[in-house]
Parts: C-alpha cells; structure tokens; sequence
C-alpha cells in the first residue's frame, strides 16, 4: 500500500474547519554565508493536525494516510521495528543507512531542514534517494509542521538540543500512535543527548519488554539485530575509521590557522611562549598553512558571478587516459576548445568527472597536450618543465587554467588494491590503487592489512584536505582475490555501477514471492479469462523466432502472410510481461533498479527472475504465450495501409537460429534442427519477410539512413574451463 504527503499538495483539499485549526509559528535562526556573514533568518511555519504516519500499522479508522496521494511506499506491518536517525548518524554513517538490509527508516524533516540550512545539499539528495525508493519502506515525516510533533525552540536553548528534542517526539508519537506494536529506534552518536532521552518510563523499553523505544549508537543498534551481518560490521568499522581521520584533519586545520597566532609568541620570555610547539612541529604547520592558501576553493557566491560573467569557466573535469597528469574542460565557444589543467596542483583535488570552475591562466604558461603516462611525481614534474619549453616552440598550443572550486563532486565506489608496500611499513593507514588508472591513490584506515591484501576491494572517498597528497576515503567490502574469475567479473560490475557485486545479483524473496508457478508437475497456463480479452492468433498465424543459437529469453517473433485481397500482413509480436509484473511490485521495483539484462561471456544477470525471462515470458515454440502485438497491413507494393495494437495469444510455431533461417532463405531443402513439413511451412513466411525488409531498407538508405557496421565477438566455451577462444568476425 502506498501514499504521500506534500506541504504544497496541488491534489490535497482541505475544507474550512481544517484551515481554521492551522496555526501560524516564526521560525527564526542565524545563518552564516559562504561569504562569512552571519545573517538572521525567520521562516513561517503552519502548524496543522493532518500529516500522515505513512505506516501501514496505523491505529486510526480509516489509517490516516488514505487521505493522502497514494505514490510512495508505507513503513511496513512486517517490520521488527522502526528507525529514526540523528543528524549525528546522518552525517557519519549514512553509508550504513544506504544499504538494503536497513529498511523502515523515519527520516524526520528536522534533519533535512538541519542539513539544507548547513549546505549539505549532498547528503540531502542521498537521503532523498533512500526514501525515494519504494523497495526501501523508508518515509519523509513532516513532523515540523505537524501539531502533535512540532517542538518550540526554548530560551536559551541551542539548536542541537533542539533538534534532539523533536526527534525524541517523533520516537514517542510513532510509539503511542502504533500502539506500541513494535520498537521505535532512534539512533544517536551524541553520547551527551544518548544518557538524557526525554522519554517517559512507559515510552522506553524495559528489561522484560521488546516493544517500546530504544535509543542507541549504530554499533549497539548493528550488534543487536545484525550480528551475523559481517558486511554491515565492516563498513561500521570503516566508518568509524574515516571519522576518526575527519577530525584528525579538521584539527590540523585548526593548529594551522592558529600558526599565525604562535609566531608571535615564538619570542623568548613573551607571555605563551611555553605554548609554542617545537622547530620542527612548528614548521610542519607552517607547511600546511602554505598549502591551504595555495589550494582553497572560493567561496560559491564568487564562483557563480565569475562564469556568469566569462572571467571563470564551468565544466565536468576529464581526465586524459594516456596522460593522468593532465585533464580538461570544456572551454565552449569563447575558449573555441578544450582548457587544459596540468598537474595536480592546478587540479585542485578534483577527482574525474566533478563540475569545476576553472580561471585561465596567463598566456605564457599555455602548452600543449601531452600524450604520455607519468606514474611518478618526479617524473610527471621533469615532464612537466619539458612540456613548457617544447610548448613555446608549437603551433598547437591550447589555454591552460586551474580549478577554483568544485561544485559537484562525482566520488563513487571504486574497486582498488592494496599497495604492495603497505604490508612492510605497518600502521593501519594504507594507499589503495584504484582499478580506474585515471583516479588518483585513496588512503584508507584499515585493521588488517593483511587480510585485504592482494584483494580487489572497494573503497569510497570521504574528504580530499588541502593538506593531503591523496583523498581520504574508507575500505567498503573485499570482492575477492585479484586475477580470478568471478573476482574481476565483480570488479567490472562495480566500476560500471551495475552492482556492488555478483553476491547482490540474486533476487528478493518478496519478488520470488510474486512469480507464478511454472514446474514440471504443474506447467503454467494461461487464464481462461485472459484469453477471452486477447486476440486469439494461435490457429491464424505462424509465428517464428530468429535468434542466436541457445537463446533463452527470446521477447520477439515474427509473422507475415498473404491476405486474400493481396495485400500482406506483417506482425511483430513482444512477450507480454506487464501482465505478469504490475506497477510498483517488488520484482517491477528491483527490474527498474536493474534497467536491464547484463550479458557477459559466460554468464548473465537478468531483469528478470529467470521463471518469466526464460519460461513463461518466453516465446518458446509450441507453448501459448502471452504477447503485445502490432500487426501491419501492406500493399503490394509494401505501403503502409493500416495498423493494429493489441493484446494477444500466440504459440510460436519453431524457435529458429540465425543459420537456419539463412539456409531458409537460401533455398536449402533440408534444415539441419527442422523437420521437413516445418522447413516447408516456414520457408514462404521467410522469403516473404526478407523481401519486405529489402524494400524497407532500399527506403530509409535512400532518405539518407545511417548505416552502422559492427563486429561480432564469438566466444568459445569449453565445459569446467571457462573461457577458451575469442573470435571477432
């Protein structure tokens, strides 16, 4: 069951009575600027008594959320509990909260009114995309808006304790409002706001009881109902590692900006001179602090105005695969080219594929493009001096810039490994070489070094610092040892976002749930009443297959045949899978999130649970089979006089391969795979549909149709083996 609410609904009606018991509330709060000004903001707020639970256990008769649109997914009746996150966990583990074990979250609109106001715009479409997608049963509770959930913000009181306040709220609303049917989770890194829930006794869970509201940190939470979960463990552990590392950096950027400070307490007998940390330490600071001013992003106000008036330029950063040292943007009509960004402090820690906006540099620094690899940094800068005096001596000399910010980053799961060295220096903090050679080293805390080494793994970037060679990221899982088989497979299937690996390729019981039943013992057939909706083509028209051979999910066939008056029908028939899947379904879920069927050398990944792909969807030959038609009448002259679509019954009269339909065609006698009388039947349909499709073809090329040429890879198999030969024709 579904619904949604939306504060601006152009479907909601409300009557007068339900206007009249809205209450108007000013929210005000200080806001600081990309420019560093502090500026008061004040919001209205209409505090009304109609939001929906979005849960399908709601105690009310009729549920309150039949009053709403119904396109978005219910909490579900069969979950063990509900989860409610704090902006603490949003900002730290969301990653956890991302993965499909984690249903039925609550994401309060307390958060996301707390991120928007903080620019976290990122982590905010993130969240989006969790309650956005129905296989999820994650919601968007308005509860800032609502009457019984809405909180006031009191004197004195910080917006942190605030905000822990509204959440406590909506913890106790859901667990009166359900009846306390099942635990209310609310999920919390603050140790602070942890050891002071406002909860009544009644609200919380006590020793004797499973049923009321639980509050927790992610590790007590996972350790409770995913113990058996070593993926959700590993991440958690990962996390934790790539936060300690955040503050790490954030503190290192607070003893630079005090740098200042210390100088001028670095004389003897001065007041703080005790303060001042030694030479070298000292010295390190200074370092950093030369790298901040060196490489900061502007602010994004200052961006902005600078495209907007041509002094800047805005682009998706490319990086050459010949050459990693450099990359590009798109210089458009003014530039007449690409812009040229030439090594990595001219890169500005942007990362393939980020939005950049990137400030031409001066003419006597232009070059043109390099076109060989530089894995070394002494190597890629000698390369670099060498570049600069050949470039003054060419005519191919293209503008070169630098990055000033990044509006959009592009960070994804990359697949890595474990630089070989890693292993002799020790420590848990470790460079991984991604897959992609266009991405730049990650360095990751990890355990046990040895565990992943020699391992493709997947890794994601958390943060790049000014004061970093390389990006700060965390170890995601392991898909196995390197150069093996199903280890590379799960590779290439991370690095095109196909999958998080082949482990994830099988389908939910949910969806296995939906299937008909097609076995030996009970075959499926089609429905009597069905039937009678359809056009029944069976006895009417020979339908025919053409695939490659050992095709199991054939979703077309053809039919053609002379009409009396002369003209010709041609029909195009498609296996009917929308009977079988319905709108919103869990396997119509999952086949979107698919997209499609990835075929790979050896195996595949289906849309489609395999009873539907290869069975009843189908279109085997001598079974009845669902189908959407369309159907063509053609005159002699194989002109378009009518057109038919529909829904239709069919029973393909032979599952044909490419080379025995050629030999069809060809006039053989005997079909190798076909009996006689079926060669005879088919052969007429055959000749007549090639003739069709010459006369087609001759009409598009003569209108100027593009042609494409492509080659055909064969691959060999041999039983236990893999792989044996490739053949490209």
């Amino acid at each position: 069951m579904t619904a949604t609410f939306s504060e601006s609904s152009p479907n909601a009606t409300y009557d007068v009575s339900l206007l009249m018991t809205m209450n108007r509330t000013e929210n005000s709060f200080f806001r600081k600027t990309r420019k560093n000004a502090i500026v008061k903001q004040v919001r209205e707020h209409y505090i009304r008594p109609d939001i929906p639970c979005l849960s399908e256990l709601c105690s009310r008769t009729p549920p309150c959320h039949l009053r709403v649109v119904a396109d978005s997914t219910l909490l579900s009746a069969e979950a063990t509990h509900y989860l409610i996150p704090d902006l603490s966990v949003v900002s730290r583990y969301l990653e956890i909260l991302e993965q499909e074990e984690l249903s039925n979250l609550v994401i309060a609109q307390t958060i996301m009114a707390s991120l928007e106001q903080h620019d976290r715009l990122r982590t905010y479409r993130r969240l989006r995309q969790v309650t956005s997608d129905p296989r999820r049963r994650s919601v968007f509770f308005y509860n800032e808006i609502f009457s019984e959930t809405y909180v006031a913000r009191l004197p004195n009181e910080g917006q942190k304790e605030r905000e822990w306040r509204a959440l406590c709220r909506v913890a106790a609303w859901y667990h009166h409002h359900l009846n306390g049917l099942l635990p209310i989770l609310l999920l919390s890194e603050n140790a602070r706001f942890m050891s002071t829930p406002n909860f009544t006794q009644s609200d919380l869970t006590s020793q004797e009881s499973s049923v009321g509201i639980v509050v927790c940190s992610v590790k007590q939470y996972l350790d409770r109902f995913w113990p058996g979960c070593a993926v959700l463990h590993e991440l958690m552990g990962s996390l934790k590692d790539a936060v300690f590392e955040e503050d790490l950096t954030l503190e290192r950027i607070r003893m630079t900006g005090k740098v200042g400070e210390l100088l001028k307490k670095s004389n003897v007998g001065e007041p703080g001179y005790e303060e001042v940390l030694d030479l070298t330490e000292l010295m390190r600071i200074v370092d950093l602090m030369i790298i901040w001013n060196l490489t900061h992003y502007k602010a994004a106000d200052e961006l902005e105005a600078g495209v907007k008036s041509g002094r800047y330029f805005q682009g998706v950063l490319r990086v050459s695969p010949s050459n990693r040292d450099q990359a590009y943007i798109n210089g458009g009509s003014k530039i007449g080219g690409d812009i040229l960004i030439i090594g990595n402090r001219h890169r500005n820690r942007a990362v393939h594929g980020d939005v950049v906006v990137v400030e031409l540099l001066s003419e006597n620094s232009w070059t043109v493009p390099a076109n060989s690899m530089s894995y070394d940094l002494d190597m890629a800068k000698a390369a670099e001096e060498v570049g600069e005096q050949l470039a003054r001596q060419s005519s191919e000399i293209r503008p070169t810039g630098r990055v000033l910010g990044v509006i959009t980053r592009n960070w994804r799961s990359y697949v890595a490994t474990v630089q070989e060295d890693a292993i002799d220096q020790g420590g848990n903090v470790l460079l991984t070489i991604p897959l992609d050679p266009i991405i730049p080293k990650i360095r990751v805390r990890y355990g046990d070094v040895r565990a992943i080494s020699r391992q493709r793994i997947v890794v994601r970037i958390d943060s790049w610092p000014t004061t970093s060679q390389y990006p700060n990221g965390h170890y995601v899982r392991s898909l196995g040892p390197i150069h093996q088989l199903d280890t590379e497979i799960s590779a290439i299937l991370v690095e095109h976002e196909i999958s998080v690996s082949q482990a994830t390729q099988g389908f939910s019981e949910a969806s296995l749930r939906e299937m008909p039943e097609d076995t030996q013992q009970n075959p499926w057939k089609p429905d009597p009443t069905e039937l009678k909706r359809r056009r029944d083509l069976r006895e009417t028209h020979t339908v025919f297959s053409i695939d490659p051979p050992n095709c199991q999910d054939i979703d077309d066939a053809l039919s053609v045949r002379d009409l009396n008056d002369g003209t010709v029908e041609l029909g195009v028939h498609i296996a009917d899978v929308s009977y079988f899947v319905k709108e919103n379904t869990q396997t119509d879920l999952e086949a979107r999130a698919r997209g499609t069927t990835v075929y790979l050398a050896d195996r595949r990944f289906d849309m489609l649970p395999a009873v539907l792909s290869e069975r009843i969807c189908s279109l085997r030959g001598n079974v009845d089979r669902f189908a959407v038609s369309i159907m063509w009448t053609l005159d002699q002259s194989y002109n378009i006089l009518s057109t038919w679509f529909g829904r239709t019954v069919i029973r393909s009269a032979c599952e044909m391969e490419y080379e025995q339909a050629q030999k069809l065609l060809n006039g053989a006698k005997s079909v190798e795979g076909l009996d006689q009388s079926l060669a005879q039947k088919l052969r007429q349909p055959i000749l007549r549909l090639a003739e069709v499709l010459h006369v087609f073809k001759a009409r598009r090329s003569a209108k100027g149709a593009l042609e494409l040429e492509s080659s055909e890879v064969k691959f060999r198999m041999e039983e236990g083996q893999g792989i044996n030969d490739i053949n490209i024709l």
